[in-house]
């Protein structure tokens, strides 16, 4: 699926988060997704690596892509990650695929790869369906 199509839109809506952290779609489709970040200075920390609040941005994009494109839209219920290696360089590749797809949770697992292909993170995030955009919000 091309992002910016009238299906992407349909499925993902205009995502301006991604677009500001310059996330680039490799790959989208039902379950599964490919997501590449550019390392740059502005997602560095103070150790020169990239931060773990990029990378987490990366996979949660990745995943919610895998996710909504199934049967949308849906939103993240829960997630987790584990960082195993810094990444210095080049750029930080999510792998997105969708391990459970019931009607009430979706399950994804997100492999980070670095620019050398080693395995620098791994994530896994629930999804739940998104509230009805007709529905008004419950009062509190």
């Amino acid at each position: 699926m091309n992002p910016g199509s009238e299906e992407w839109l349909r499925a993902m809506g205009r995502d301006a988060y991604a677009e500001t952290t310059g996330l680039e779609v490799l790959r989208a489709e039902p379950g599964l997704a490919e997501v590449r970040m550019p390392v740059t200075p502005a997602i560095l920390n103070g150790h020169g690596i990239v931060h773990g609040g990029a990378l987490f941005t990366l996979a949660d994009y990745a995943s919610a892509i895998a996710a909504n494109l199934i049967a949308g839209p849906v939103v993240a219920a829960n997630a987790s990650i584990s960082y195993l290696r810094p990444i210095r360089r080049g750029f930080a590749l999510a792998r997105a695929k969708t391990v459970k797809s019931g009607r009430r949770v979706k399950v994804q697992m997100v492999e980070i790869y670095d620019d050398r292909g080693d395995l620098a993170a791994i994530f896994q995030g629930g999804a739940m369906p998104a509230a009805d955009p007709a529905r008004p919000p419950a009062p509190a």
